[in-house]
């Protein structure tokens, strides 16, 4: 099925040419995709979207992208020829999947963190009209997968075979921003040889942006409040109102401040589990800021103005094992 576009202005999305695990080829099909996790749930839908729409800035950015980390994913698409991890998407509004779900699902799997649920309904003329309705919602955001989706762009690029060539799509799962779940996004640094947390208390307690830091029973933040983690202590370090997100103002204003203190970043813990960023048991601080809201994600894409890299961290995440799309 050629790909549909609403109007010279929308998104150019066409339905998924994948296999999906134990199911076979997915063929002209309506894919949902549901993601829960620790109570939380979101339901969105799985189809192919346009590169160009990514360059057109039609399908929209929030954070910076690491060169090596790119040329890592277009690597593996030349070795492989394959996608395996859809780029995970956000629109404003709803789309008309409600009845599908009251089905039986097509494919269920849990991989330890989340159940990641699949219905799947054959029906060519039912997918041409999803993707046209996706064609009338206006943006999308890049919630996860910078890095494929600009590594999708690249591949193509070399290619050149076409505007319908699978290798000019890049397999999204698509969701509404009403369902998203923000986590704070831990950062760990290892202390530098004869630095102490009273040095790092010391600092921030003098930081132009600090309006007070106490010490907490546990790593309490909202916003304008990050969460300082220093040994078996917390402490929340109230920022002074600066009319900037509160990550913008640890990357470009607290850490700089934090620099010569540390001996580099020694781990990036993106879970949830304040437990897990311990940086192996070495002397160490923690800082973790207030997600941010999605309202403020997609105001920064609208803006034009990247976030600092380990801003956000959307959880739960699409999986590598459900779907495989050729990319030849």
């Amino acid at each position: 099925m050629n790909a549909t576009r609403q109007d010279g202005a929308g998104i150019t999305a066409r339905p998924p040419r994948a296999l999906l695990r134990g199911s076979g080829d997915l063929g002209p099909a309506v894919v949902v995709y549901r993601l829960e996790s620790g109570g939380h749930r979101q339901t969105g839908v799985v189809v192919e979207v346009s590169v160009d729409d990514y360059r057109g800035g039609r399908i929209r950015r929030h954070e910076a992208t690491q060169p090596a980390r790119v040329r890592e994913l277009e690597e593996q698409a030349e070795a492989t020829g394959v996608e395996r991890m859809p780029v995970m998407l956000v629109h404003r509004g709803h789309l008309s999947i409600a009845d599908i779900t009251s089905a039986a699902p097509t494919a269920r799997l849990h991989d330890g963190s989340a159940t990641h649920t699949v219905w799947v309904r054959r029906d060519e003329a039912g997918a041409r009209a999803l993707c046209d309705e996706i064609g009338r919602i206006g943006n999308l955001y890049i919630a996860d997968g910078h890095h494929r989706m600009l590594a999708a762009d690249r591949y193509a690029a070399r290619r050149g075979l076409g505007s319908d060539h699978p290798s000019a799509f890049t397999l999204a799962a698509l969701f509404p921003s009403d369902e998203m779940r923000i986590l704070g996004y831990h950062r760990c640094f290892a202390l530098a040889p004869d630095n102490t947390a009273r040095d790092v208390l010391d600092r921030l307690a003098e930081h132009p942006l600090t309006e007070r830091i106490e010490e907490s029973p546990a790593a309490d933040t909202e916003p304008g409040v990050v969460a300082v983690g220093l040994g078996d202590r917390w402490y929340r370090l109230r920022l002074r109102a600066s009319g900037v997100l509160d990550a913008f103002a640890i990357e470009q204003e607290i850490l700089p401040k934090l620099h010569d203190l540390t001996a580099g970043e020694a781990a990036a813990d993106r879970q949830h589990a304040v437990e897990a960023c311990w940086c192996g048991g070495r002397n160490a601080f923690r800082l973790i800021p207030h997600p941010p809201t999605i309202d403020q994600v997609l105001t920064t894409s609208d803006e034009g103005l990247p976030m600092p890299p380990k801003s956000t961290w959307f959880d739960p995440k699409p999986t590598a094992e459900l779907f495989l799309r050729p990319l030849i």
